[in-house]
């Protein structure tokens, strides 16, 4: 006779609550309450298939979702501890109750600690040796490397004009990094920026001047303006998907970039909550993305990494790729090519320390928040084959405690950055990540960290991080320091009191003007006077910037700029249309959903 339980154990994104029907000692089903749209969720749904098919709990977690899938296993047990005795049921679903069968290695190492990162965790290996003997398990039209937002935009278009397309993905759920993200994306002169802003007249030849200013002269201007001509296409085409565009607004200035190609572009979609655009929003993007590559034929398979490329031994062409599923080697031909769209080297220390010195300062302090599955893998599959590297250096960071800059609608507090000397160096109303550029070439420079300075009238201003609740609960923790004098200050900051006094002085002479003529600031400008409270500047690190060299039609190139046959990258994949910092939210979904699009139709056009 069957019997339910229930169990609740806490997870990622709130309470996960299992319900478990029991035959004997064996389950038979089981159902779990769990965030819905959230990449918990994602894991959590193939969880349940798994321990459904087992008829017991202790089923591997779901690689992107090991949080969560600790979390429901934790549900699972209680709820069965509940039928076996060892729980009452109210224990059971109090979430505070530790998990009475929790595995001994359950919560150590990386799963403990999602940052722990290895010097070079990426699979990759050197390309496969392609000759006439070469028996492919299986052959598609396209293959994708990734399911992140760049690839299931090019596993949606090739899908969709009728092309076999398979996609290797090496997590146990699809969406990667993108489904952290926002979804926000920037685009200019669309129906939707004439309608929400006062920005009637803005198109995509402002949109690319402005990008290309802002990346002072390191990235591919042809890249960009690609980039910039299509986002408003890419805007209707998710549009089309049922992507419903609810409002745009702005990136923070530049202070490097003209006035007068600065417009409101970022357009965010409903998240189906009644918001959008806040963290986690991605995943509505990645899933209906994912619905619409598979209602159009695409095959994904999960918990498989590529970790080869077959090539010809002249290095000219790919044939295909290697990937484990199920444990087992399989060579996958790609008959028109293969599109790698893994992102960045997020969480490889090895490559970051040769190519991205931001990006390995923040990987050294444990700041990168990117899917742990990121670790290069197309970056290295495509340099294994010969290809060039390009726009590597930059990162997408900000403000982690808090959040300074990262969008016009919230002006930054009264508030100055310091560096180790007591002296300001940056504008710091300026967009998030050109700020946080200024912050770590300052702390490099030095050797000694940079600190925000603020009063209490701050706190009290539009924008700011704190209430005075939250500030008091920070000074008490240490977080955050008081201090009575400018003296104070400079003693806890060890600083020289003389330029600290000098820098507060012109600021405070300034503010009362309510001009910024040092750095252009534009918001939050206001005398700071004691008592002082003092933060030291913490990055919070959202991805690096830079990766294979690739041309307009999404090719990648080998180190002398030729195309290598039947190979791309689209994405965080792919360098040079970033430039040495991140120019603003929504550039980079717009460029994944661009470039993920841009290789498949090439690859729609080809004939190998």
């Amino acid at each position: 006779m069957s019997e339910q339980y229930q169990g609740t154990a806490k997870g990622f994104h709130g309470n996960i609550t299992a319900t478990v029907t029991l035959d004997g000692d064996t389950i038979s089903d089981v159902t779990a309450e769990v965030e819905p749209g959230t990449v918990g969720g994602l894991g959590v749904a193939r969880l349940e298939n798994a321990v459904k098919a087992a008829g017991h709990a202790d089923v591997d977690a779901i690689t992107g979702a090991t949080i969560s899938s600790y979390a429901f296993e934790a549900a699972v047990h209680k709820a069965t501890a509940v039928a076996k005795g060892d729980l009452t049921a109210e224990q059971a679903l109090d979430a505070a109750t530790e998990d009475p069968y929790k595995p001994a290695d359950a919560t150590t190492g990386a799963s403990e600690n999602v940052n722990v990162v290895e010097r070079n965790p990426s699979p990759v290996t050197k390309p496969v040796p392609y000759n006439d003997d070469v028996k492919f398990d299986d052959s598609y039209d396209v293959v994708v490397v990734g399911s992140g937002g760049a690839g299931l935009a090019a596993a949606t278009e090739a899908a969709q004009a009728g092309l076999s397309v398979f996609i290797s993905e090496k997590a146990g759920i699809p969406g990667g990094t993108t489904n952290f993200s926002g979804g926000v994306m920037q685009a200019a002169g669309t129906s939707y920026q004439k309608a929400l802003t006062s920005y009637d007249n803005d198109n995509p030849d402002k949109h690319a001047s402005y990008w290309i200013d802002a990346g002072e002269d390191q990235v591919d201007m042809t890249l960009v303006r690609d980039l910039a001509k299509n986002a408003p296409k890419n805007i209707d085409w998710l549009a089309d998907m049922g992507i419903k565009w609810q409002s745009v607004y702005g990136n923070n200035h530049i202070p490097a970039t003209s006035t007068l190609d600065f417009a409101d572009r970022i357009h965010v979609y409903d998240n189906g909550k009644g918001g959008g655009g806040q963290m986690g929003d991605g995943i509505v993007l990645t899933q209906t993305l994912l619905k619409a590559a598979l209602d159009a034929g695409a095959t994904i398979s999960y918990d498989t990494p590529t970790t080869a490329l077959v090539q010809d031994r002249d290095r000219k062409i790919i044939y295909g790729v290697v990937v484990h599923q199920n444990g087992e080697k399989r060579l996958i031909e790609a008959k028109r090519g293969v599109i790698l769209a893994t992102a960045g080297i997020d969480h490889n220390l090895e490559l970051a320390k040769a190519q991205n010195p931001q990006h390995y300062s923040d990987l050294q302090h444990h700041a990168n928040l990117s899917a742990v599955t990121d670790t290069g893998d197309g970056i290295f599959l495509g340099m294994a084959a010969g290809a060039g590297i390009n726009g590597m250096g930059g990162t997408i960071d900000l403000d982690g405690k808090t959040g300074n800059a990262t969008n016009d609608q919230i002006p930054s507090m009264p508030m100055i950055y310091v560096n180790a000397k007591g002296k300001r160096f940056v504008c710091e109303d300026a967009t998030y990540a050109f700020t946080m550029r200024a912050v770590f070439q300052q702390e490099k420079q030095l050797g000694k960290p940079t600190n925000m300075i603020f009063d209490e009238n701050s706190i009290q201003a539009e924008g700011s991080a704190w209430t005075a609740e939250t500030l008091a609960k920070d000074v008490e923790k240490g977080e955050v320091k008081k201090a009575a004098t400018v003296a104070e200050l400079a003693k806890l900051i060890h600083v020289p009191e003389e330029n600290l006094q000098a820098t507060l002085t012109e600021w405070n002479t300034h503010a009362k003007t309510g001009q910024d003529p040092v750095y252009d600031r534009q918001t939050g400008i206001a005398p700071l006077t004691a008592p002082f409270y003092v933060h030291q500047t913490t990055a919070m690190n959202l991805g690096a910037i830079g990766g294979l060299t690739i041309n307009v039609e999404g090719q990648v190139l080998d180190v002398l700029d030729a195309p290598i046959k039947g190979l791309y990258a689209a994405g965080l994949t792919a360098g040079g249309w970033l430039g040495p910092y991140y120019p603003g939210s929504g550039t980079a979904i717009a460029g994944i959903v661009h470039q993920g699009r841009k290789a498949a139709q090439t690859l729609i056009k080809k004939r190998m």
